[in-house]
């Protein structure tokens, strides 16, 4: 119904109204990748601040948790959409579990594995900052994670901007 809603010249398929090429129309996934990964560069440096001003750690750190809670909300949709954009793009045969080897020099598994650990770190960091605020766990596990969480995010952006835009500094040519 909502893709009706959105798209309402296409038609009615297999019992859902689903356009023939979602991510062409809609491009979905660039706009909401944003998000997790700029809270979870976020949460880091809230986390990190938190250890440099000890009289407002509390209030860093629950920051650093808030900003960890968006970046894992956001998760599903971001995943989804990267799935169906390297679908739509031809880089992912629907029905296969993970993306065949060749497309873009292998880029695309990398950018799939970078994007598991930073989904699972990202999760870790806002177990841990929950457990530190219930008193239940360190400050440094809460920002050790965070720190990491913030790599891999970092990491798997690079690749996605590789994927979606090319080596930078090649726009002119030879």
């Amino acid at each position: 119904m909502l893709f009706h809603l959105a798209y309402p010249h296409r038609g009615y398929r297999e019992g859902q109204y689903f356009p023939d090429n979602l991510m062409s129309a809609l491009p979905l996934h660039p706009a909401v990748n944003h998000f997790p990964v700029v809270a979870t560069l976020l949460a880091a440096g809230a986390a990190l601040l938190g250890v440099l001003r000890p009289r407002e750690r509390s209030e860093w750190l629950l920051r650093a948790l808030l900003l960890l809670g968006v970046a894992v909300a956001a998760l599903p949709v971001v995943l989804w959409s990267g799935r169906a954009w390297a679908a739509a793009q031809g880089l992912w045969p629907r029905g296969a579990w993970m993306p065949p080897r060749q497309p873009l020099a292998g880029l695309l598994r990398w950018h799939l594995l970078g994007a598991g650990i930073s989904t699972l770190l990202a999760g870790l960091g806002l177990a841990l900052a929950l457990a530190w605020r219930r008193g239940r766990a360190g400050l440094w596990p809460v920002v050790l994670v965070a720190v990491a969480a913030a790599l891999a995010t970092g990491i798997t952006a690079r690749i996605g901007g590789q994927i979606a835009f090319g080596e930078p500094g090649m726009e002119g040519g030879p």
